[in-house]
């Protein structure tokens, strides 16, 4: 499953953007969930996305409890795109 993390970044700069993906990176790496980048978002409401693959949900917030949520991640919210198979 993809696992989509809409948020904002209010007040940081981007170089502490950037030391949150390395933390959310290395949590990924030691969790077995795949970070696959972090994206701008053409929505209106989010400054960022960060887009994850895993098994599980449970794996994806094992990996998120971690990294502590930043000042600066005012708000977020996940999305879960749920792989389906037509027959």
């Amino acid at each position: 499953m993809k696992v989509l993390l809409y948020f904002d970044w209010m007040g940081g700069t981007r170089k502490e953007v950037k030391d949150w993906v390395n933390k959310i990176t290395k949590a990924a790496e030691e969790t077995g969930v795949e970070y696959l980048g972090l994206y701008g978002s053409m929505n209106q409401k989010w400054n960022y996305c960060a887009m994850f693959d895993t098994t599980s949900y449970n794996d994806f917030l094992k990996m998120s409890w971690k990294v502590p949520r930043p000042k600066y991640m005012t708000h977020y919210i996940t999305e879960l795109l749920i792989n389906i198979t037509l027959s």
